[in-house]
């Protein structure tokens, strides 16, 4: 019987571990398993905040990760914990793209780039994409 509990809890730290993120020190660890929207905008950002929010399940079933950048605050959906590293890191990637919607592929590369967030337009691009058409076969 006390096997039996010491495997159970064994199973439980193991599963809990591997449900835990790691600290997000750039952009570049989400590579292969996300696509990602970085909002660097300090316009409209409740707005913003509110298309993510209506359209969750729509930016999950894409593998999307977003951001919202708010001088050294960012909003996200990312489940784990931004490290401090993290914002300065992101802007100093994105450093030519002020006030812009971008849009990077898992492969990071940048998709696209915008004035103003449609995410009709984005959920349009990444449909589009090799590899998420191959995702959609194999639902």
């Amino acid at each position: 019987m006390k096997n039996m509990i010491f495997i159970s809890i064994f199973i439980f730290n193991i599963t809990v571990q591997a449900q835990t993120l790691p600290d997000l020190v750039s952009l570049d660890s989400l590579e292969w398993k996300n696509r990602i929207i970085v909002v660097n905008k300090t316009q409209n950002q409740d707005k913003y905040l509110y298309l993510f929010k209506e359209e969750e399940a729509k930016i999950n079933d894409r593998d999307i990760i977003w951001f919202l950048i708010k001088n050294n605050f960012i909003h996200s959906n990312y489940n784990g914990t931004l490290s401090n590293e993290f914002i300065i890191n992101t802007k100093k990637r994105l450093k030519n793209f002020k006030n812009k919607i971008i849009l990077i592929g898992k492969d990071g590369g940048i998709k696209s780039e915008s004035n103003y967030l449609n995410l009709d337009d984005i959920f349009s691009d990444v449909d589009s994409m090799p590899m998420r058409k191959l995702e959609m076969q194999k639902k």
